[in-house]
C-alpha cells in the first residue's frame, strides 16, 4: 500500500490544527517550504507532538550544501529531507552522506529535471531512497505527474517512486495505477471543509485498491 504524506504549507498554528484532527491517518507529515520559510525548521519541534509515530519530512529543497543542510533538518528531529534533482552530483552525494550518518533519508524531487528517465537511473545508482514525480504548483493548471510516473514505471518497475502535484480523491486511482510509494497531497486535505473526512477518504482508498 501506497504511504500517504501529508503536505502542510500554512501557517504553524494551522498545521498543529489540521495535524491534531487527521495525524493518525497519514504516514509522513511534510513540513512544507512555505512553513518552514515561516517558521524556521524548529517547526519540526512544534509538530512532533502532533505526529509522534509519523515519519516527518522537511522540504527544505536543497540544491547547495547537500551535507550540511540535510544535518539541519536530521539534528531538528526530520526523518526525511528532499533536494533537488537539478542539483548538482556533489550536492546530492553530501545529502546522502549526511543521512548514512545519522540512519535518516533523502527524498529527491525530479520536478524540472530535463531527462527524467536518465536522471532517475543516475540517482538511483547513487543510492537514492526516494524520487518524487513533482508537478510544481505553478504547471497544475497545465500539467499532472502522470506522464513522468508512467514513464519512469514503465522503464524503472521497481524504482521507489513518490507523486506529488494537485492530488486528490477523483484523481487518486490514476495515480496508484503508476505503484508510488508514497503519495503526496496537500490542499486536498489541508484546505477540506472536513480535513478528517477528507483524509480518511484518501486512507480508504489507498488501502483498498483501486
Amino acid at each position: 500500500m501506497a504511504r500517504l504524506q501529508l503536505a502542510l504549507d500554512g501557517t504553524l498554528a494551522d498545521s498543529q490544527r489540521i495535524l491534531a484532527a487527521v495525524g493518525s491517518l497519514v504516514d509522513i507529515v511534510e513540513i512544507g517550504t512555505p512553513l518552514i520559510y515561516r517558521e524556521g525548521i524548529h517547526a519540526a519541534h512544534a509538530l512532533r507532538p502532533y505526529a509522534p509515530s509519523q515519519s516527518l519530512l522537511a522540504d527544505l529543497k536543497i540544491m547547495d550544501a547537500g551535507e550540511y543542510e540535510a544535518y539541519i533538518a536530521f539534528e531538528a528531529g526530520c526523518d526525511w529531507v528532499t533536494i533537488m534533482g537539478v542539483a548538482h552530483d556533489d550536492t546530492i552525494r553530501g545529502a546522502l552522506a549526511a543521512a548514512r550518518q545519522t540512519g535518516k533519508q533523502v527524498a529527491i524531487d525530479l520536478i524540472e529535471v530535463a531527462n527524467p528517465l536518465e536522471r532517475a537511473r543516475h540517482l538511483l545508482a547513487m543510492g537514492a531512497h526516494l524520487l518524487c514525480v513533482h508537478t510544481g504548483t505553478d504547471r497544475q493548471q497545465h500539467d499532472s505527474p502522470l506522464t513522468v510516473l508512467r514513464l519512469l514505471r514503465e522503464a524503472l518497475p521497481d524504482a521507489p517512486l513518490a507523486a506529488a502535484g494537485g492530488i486528490k480523491l477523483a484523481t487518486l486511482d490514476a495515480v496508484l495505477a503508476f505503484r508510488p510509494e508514497v503519495v503526496v497531497v496537500g490542499s486536498a486535505i489541508t484546505g477540506a471543509p472536513d480535513p478528517a473526512a477528507a483524509a480518511r477518504a484518501l486512507r480508504e482508498k489507498l488501502e483498498h485498491g483501486r
